[in-house]
C-alpha cells in the first residue's frame, strides 16, 4: 500500500515540477510564466495565413474566439516566400469592416523588439463576422490579406472548438468528481464491514 502512495507522490511531483518551469519559444512562440491557469486563458489563440504579392501574412488572434466587449489582440506576421525571411520596417494598417458594413482603419505598427510582428488591440463592439484585412503601404511592397473572425456575444459560446473544449473540460470535471465520491464511499464503506480493524 505504502508503494501506491509513493508511486503516486512521484507521478504528482514529475507533472507538477514539469508544468511549474517557465517555457519560452523563438520568435512568435508563447511563453509560459507565472500562474498556469492564467496562462491557459491567455494562450488561447486562432492561428491562419495566406499569401500575397510573394509574402505570406500569418493572422494570429488572441483570445481565439472574440467575445463582444472583450479586448483581441491581432498579430500579423509578414514573411517573404521567396527567402523565407522575416519581413520587419512596413508601413502597416488594418482595415476593419463589422457585420453591418461600417468600416474604419487603423495603424498597425510592429512590435518593438519582434521583427515582423504588427500587432493592435482591438475591442469588437457587434456580434457578428468581421472582415480583418492587412494592408501594406510601403511604397513598393504592396499586398494585402483578408481574415474573417466570428464575434460571440460571450465566452462560453463561440465556434465549435470553443464549444467542444468547455463540454469536455465540463464533462471530464463530473466525471472526475463522481469518480471521487465513488472511491470515498467504497472506502468507508470497507472500513464500515471489516470485522477486523
Amino acid at each position: 500500500m505504502s508503494n501506491r502512495y509513493c508511486a503516486l507522490a512521484i507521478i504528482c511531483w514529475l507533472a507538477l515540477s514539469g508544468i511549474s518551469r517557465p517555457v519560452t519559444a523563438h520568435h512568435g512562440g508563447i511563453g509560459i510564466e507565472g500562474d498556469l491557469v492564467e496562462w491557459a486563458l491567455n494562450i488561447d489563440q486562432w492561428q491562419e495565413e495566406q499569401i500575397d504579392q510573394g509574402h505570406r501574412i500569418k493572422f494570429l488572434a488572441y483570445p481565439r474566439q472574440p467575445v463582444r466587449g472583450g479586448r483581441t489582440r491581432l498579430i500579423f506576421e509578414i514573411q517573404a516566400v521567396a527567402t523565407g525571411a522575416y519581413v520587419g520596417g512596413l508601413s502597416m494598417q488594418l482595415r476593419m469592416q463589422t457585420p453591418d458594413g461600417a468600416t474604419r482603419t487603423v495603424p498597425l505598427p510592429e512590435t518593438t523588439g519582434v521583427t515582423a510582428y504588427y500587432e493592435t488591440a482591438v475591442e469588437f463592439a457587434q456580434v457578428g463576422e468581421h472582415r480583418l484585412t492587412a494592408i501594406s503601404t510601403t511604397p513598393d511592397i504592396s499586398f494585402q490579406a483578408t481574415f474573417q473572425r466570428q464575434v460571440s456575444p460571450s465566452v462560453l459560446l463561440g465556434d465549435w472548438a470553443t464549444i467542444t473544449g468547455n463540454l469536455t473540460v465540463l464533462a471530464t470535471f463530473t466525471m472526475t468528481w463522481v469518480g471521487l465520491l465513488v472511491a470515498v464511499q467504497r472506502r468507508f464503506a470497507t472500513f464500515q464491514m471489516d470485522p477486523n480493524p
